[in-house]
């Protein structure tokens, strides 16, 4: 199932991730196993709870995140 959203710099990121997970009934918790497990760091839920409540998360970050969520980043050009 597809879901857009628009994304501008008034997007919050911390708001975004957490639409995503509630999405996919995923805790943080298990956002960070499933991270660790796919990448070479270790990520803890404290690490990744951090990150999202300061809207520090790398590009590189989120697309694991959305990888793990089943989404993918789609970049267009705007007309």
């Amino acid at each position: 199932m597809a879901i857009n959203i628009d994304i501008d710099r008034q997007t919050n990121i911390n708001e975004l991730v957490r639409l995503l997970l509630l999405r996919k009934r995923i805790t943080i918790a298990e956002l960070a196993r499933r991270m660790s497990e796919l990448d070479e760091k270790e990520y803890s839920r404290f690490n990744i709870r951090a990150k999202i409540e300061k809207g520090s998360l790398k590009f590189s970050e989120m697309i694991l995140i959305c990888e793990i969520l089943g989404y993918k980043l789609d970049i267009k050009e705007i007309n």
